[in-house]
């Protein structure tokens, strides 16, 4: 815990960024422009930079386990299978590793399967991958909004009556209650409409059961995203990415944090890392002090962010989400094996990935 809070990150991921995983040449532009985004959030922080190939490796479940529960101090961790095959044969971050993650810490970790309903013929060949990734334990579904077949972008929107519907009603049945969908940020050269919210609203109307989580919110179209929050009780808030801008762009942080908040989201909003981007420590140091501008809150009326809805964003909401009750979760954990060794102090950032690598285990915290 920090400060006392629970700390649930909403997304993290094992990369695998290696050369043979790459489907298509844009694939190795994916890794070098991914690596540019670490080495500008680490631009004030040399001490949190991986080298280039220290980062562009195949990422493994330990790395995410120890990077967040004992470098970091996360309590629970959200892993997120990604479905971008076609850039990556796995995937990129690839559902097995989440299964790993559950296995080694039973209690302490939520995990998304990737899907990509559209790559099947029928309804039925969808039903019975929802059927084996709920039988793998995963908690919610994780989509990508479009694909790039023959150089061409095409939609996975989620009011497809064809094929998102059938997997919802799916999962559903099979207990899960959550469909992610990543959103804001266009991966690889793809047409950027895909990736708004549009196709949102009339699958959370349709099934008012299933929340519809917004991965990357704020990072673009935030006036409609604004408007799911303000419209749709079932959709919810992912800050992977947007959340570590703070550290770079705090004025933009607040702007669309403002509006969500404004549009009455504070229930609805996690913490989210998007490890292994940047280390996490750095962007959680600076919400714990982060006060929305003054101008904002006086002259354009947006609330305060006040220790209360810091608390939420960081791990209640999340757990509610999930249905975990805050207080079992903290009588639950409080001897478990990783708060015995979260107890002896973090430890040097990036620790594991670096005795790896052969750079060594000790920079400084």
């Amino acid at each position: 815990m920090i400060n006392g809070m629970i700390v649930a990150d909403a997304t993290a991921h094992a990369y695998n960024w290696t050369p043979e995983n790459l489907v298509l040449p844009d694939s190795a532009r994916i890794v070098q422009g991914s690596y540019r985004f670490h080495e500008r959030f680490t631009k004030d922080n040399p001490e949190l930079r991986l080298t280039e190939g220290e980062f562009s490796q195949d990422w493994q479940a330990d790395h995410i386990s120890d990077a967040l529960f004992y470098e970091t101090g996360v309590d629970l961790i959200g892993y997120h299978g990604t479905p971008i095959y076609d850039f990556f044969r796995d995937g990129h971050s690839a559902n097995h590793k989440g299964y790993e993650l559950l296995a080694k810490h039973p209690g302490r970790v939520i995990a998304y399967g990737a899907i990509d309903p559209w790559s099947f013929d029928s309804p039925q060949q969808i039903e019975e991958e929802v059927d084996r990734l709920a039988e793998a334990g995963v908690s919610g579904l994780k989509l990508y909004a479009a694909r790039f077949i023959d150089r061409r972008t095409v939609a996975n929107p989620l009011d497809d009556e064809e094929v998102a519907y059938p997997m919802i009603e799916r999962a559903l049945a099979r207990g899960i209650s959550v469909v992610a969908s990543h959103k804001a940020i266009p991966i690889g050269p793809v047409r950027s409409q895909p990736y708004g919210v549009d196709d949102v609203p009339a699958a959370a109307a349709m099934f008012p059961d299933m929340r519809f989580e917004i991965v990357h919110s704020g990072m673009a179209f935030v006036e409609s995203t604004a408007f799911l929050a303000s419209a749709h009780p079932n959709c919810v808030f992912n800050l992977e990415t947007s959340f570590a801008i703070l550290t770079l762009q705090p004025r933009r942080f607040a702007e669309f944090m403002g509006v969500l908040l404004g549009a009455g989201a504070q229930d609805r909003i996690f913490y989210a890392s998007g490890f292994s981007l940047s280390h996490p420590s750095l962007a959680l140091r600076a919400f714990l002090d982060f006060e929305m501008p003054r101008d904002l809150v006086e002259e354009m009326g947006r609330p305060e962010l006040t220790a209360e809805i810091k608390e939420k964003i960081l791990g209640l909401n999340y757990l509610a989400l999930h249905g975990i009750d805050a207080d079992e979760f903290r009588t639950r954990i409080a001897d478990d094996d990783v708060s015995r060794r979260q107890a002896a102090g973090l430890e040097a950032p990036w620790s594991n990935v670096r005795a790896g690598h052969g750079a060594g285990a000790a920079v400084p915290a």
